[in-house]
């Protein structure tokens, strides 16, 4: 295999941020389990906003591009007191 081969295949793949994804694929991006990714949807997960999703009934799909604005949403925010979810 030639070097230019090799860099080829180490080039990372440009993820399209419209792709939509399941709630086991987004659990495998934040490499979390499925029912926490379920938590952190509905959210139920003290101190971090819910993940932005779309609901069809019972079918849940995530937007690739919305979760890595909320990952970018909770570093911006992590160690800060002021994101806090309020139960009833």
């Amino acid at each position: 295999m030639t070097g230019a081969a090799i860099e080829r295949q180490l080039e990372p793949v440009q993820a399209d941020p419209n792709e939509i994804l399941t709630v086991q694929q987004a659990a495998q991006v934040l490499k979390v389990s499925y029912s926490h990714m379920l938590r952190l949807i509905r959210g139920e997960v003290d101190r971090l906003p819910p993940v932005q999703h779309v609901r069809a009934g019972r079918t849940v799909r995530l937007r690739r591009g919305a979760l890595a604005e909320w990952i970018r949403n909770v570093e911006g925010h992590s160690g800060d007191t002021a994101v806090q979810r309020v139960r009833p």
